[in-house]
C-alpha cells in the first residue's frame, strides 16, 4: 500500500489524477475501473472504518503532534480489526501506518505531496517549514519507492541464483557489501542501480552469519560437519522470500553438504522442501532444505519436531 499510488497498478499521482475511496477517503485508484475492482475486498472494511469515522467528524481535520497521531491511527487500526473479528491484511494495516497526512500537523485535508518522492505530503500552511523538514530524508524515501517498485517487479521473475555472476566463494574474500556487489554482481559497483539494493538484501541473512562467524574467527572453532542446522527465530515473511540466497553458505563453507534452514516465527505457513541448487552444488551432491515453523521459538523448543541447532540467529528478534 501507498497512499499516493493506485492500490491496483501503482500509477502515480501527478501523473494521473488518482480516485479516492469516498467513504473512508484511506485509498486510492488511478480510475473508477480500479476502483471497482477492489471494492469487493474493500467493502467491509471500507464499511468497518467508515463506521469510526462518522462517530468523530472531525478526525480528518485535528492536528495531532507526531506521538499523538501515531497513538490515535494505532487505536483506530486495532478499533476496525476488532470490529471485523479478523485480522487485517497487510496492507489494511499499512493504510492505517502510511495514511496521508501534513507532515507537521498531521490534518488530513488539503494536502499537497512531495512530487519528488511522493511519500511525504503538506497543508498550504506549513508548506514552508515541511521543505526544511523533509529535505534532509527527501531522497532516502525517494529510493526506498523505487526499491519497492522493483521488489514488486523482479522478485518473482528473476531467480536468484541468475542474479549472480559467479557464486561467492573462500577464494576471493570481501569484506563488505560494496566489494561483494564488485565481485559477484556487477564490475562496476561506483553506481548502484536500484535492483543492486534487492539483490544484496536478499543475500544480507547469510552473509551476516558468515561475516560475523569469521570476524570473531569462530570459524575454526565451530563444529560444522557434513550437516549444518540454523535455526532463525522470530522470522518473517521477508526471511522466506530471501531463502534462496542461503545457498552462498554452501559455497563460502565447503564442508557443509547438507544445509538445513530452519525459520521459526508465527507469521510464516507451515512447510518443508527442498530448493534447487546451481549445477556445481549439484554434482557436489550437496542439499539446501527449508522448514517453516509457525510458532515462538519457546514453542518450538518444546515441540516433537524441534531439532538441535548448530547455529540460532535472529535478524529481528526482540529480547
Amino acid at each position: 500500500f501507498h497512499p499516493n499510488l493506485c492500490h491496483i497498478c501503482k500509477e502515480k499521482r501527478g501523473v494521473v489524477r488518482l480516485v479516492t475511496c469516498n467513504r473512508c477517503f484511506m485509498i486510492s485508484y488511478c480510475s473508477e475501473d480500479h476502483k471497482k475492482l477492489h471494492f469487493p475486498q474493500h467493502r467491509k472494511f471500507c464499511t468497518a472504518l467508515e463506521k469510526f469515522l462518522k462517530d468523530d467528524p472531525k478526525w480528518f481535520t485535528r492536528r495531532f503532534t507526531r506521538d499523538e497521531w501515531y497513538k490515535a491511527q494505532s487505536q483506530l487500526c486495532v478499533s476496525v480489526a476488532i470490529d471485523l473479528r479478523r485480522i487485517l491484511e497487510k496492507y489494511e494495516i499499512q493504510m492505517f501506518i502510511f495514511a496521508r497526512s501534513c507532515l507537521i500537523c498531521h490534518q488530513q485535508t488539503g494536502l499537497y505531496s512531495c512530487i519528488k518522492c511522493l511519500s511525504a505530503d503538506y497543508c498550504l500552511e506549513h508548506k514552508e517549514q515541511f521543505g526544511q523538514q523533509h529535505y534532509s530524508i527527501c531522497d532516502l524515501l525517494k529510493l526506498w519507492l523505487k526499491l519497492e517498485f522493483s521488489n514488486f517487479e523482479y522478485r518473482s521473475i528473476i531467480p536468484l541464483k541468475l542474479k549472480f555472476m559467479i557464486f561467492p566463494d573462500s577464494n576471493k574474500p570481501f569484506n563488505d557489501m560494496a566489494t561483494f556487489v564488485t565481485q559477484y554482481i556487477r564490475e562496476d559497483a561506483r553506481q548502484w542501480h536500484t535492483l543492486d539494493y534487492i539483490y544484496t538484501d536478499y543475500a544480507s541473512g547469510p552473509m551476516t552469519i558468515f561475516y560475523g562467524i569469521k570476524e570473531t574467527k569462530l570459524l575454526n572453532f565451530l563444529e560444522i560437519g557434513p550437516i549444518y542446522i540454523i535455526h532463525v527465530i522470530d522470522a518473517k515473511d521477508v526471511d522466506r522470500q530471501s531463502l534462496p540466497a542461503w545457498e552462498i553458505l554452501l559455497h563460502l563453507i565447503p564442508k557443509i553438504k547438507v544445509l538445513i534452514i530452519v525459520m521459526i516465527g508465527r507469521e510464516l505457513q507451515e512447510k518443508l522442501d527442498t530448493h534447487d541448487l546451481c549445477y556445481c552444488c549439484c554434482c557436489n551432491r550437496k542439499k539446501l532444505i527449508y522448514e517453516f515453523c509457525a510458532m515462538s521459538y519457546s514453542e518450538y523448543l518444546s515441540n516433537p519436531i524441534y531439532g538441535k541447532a548448530n547455529l540460532i540467529v535472529g535478524f529481528h528478534a526482540t529480547l
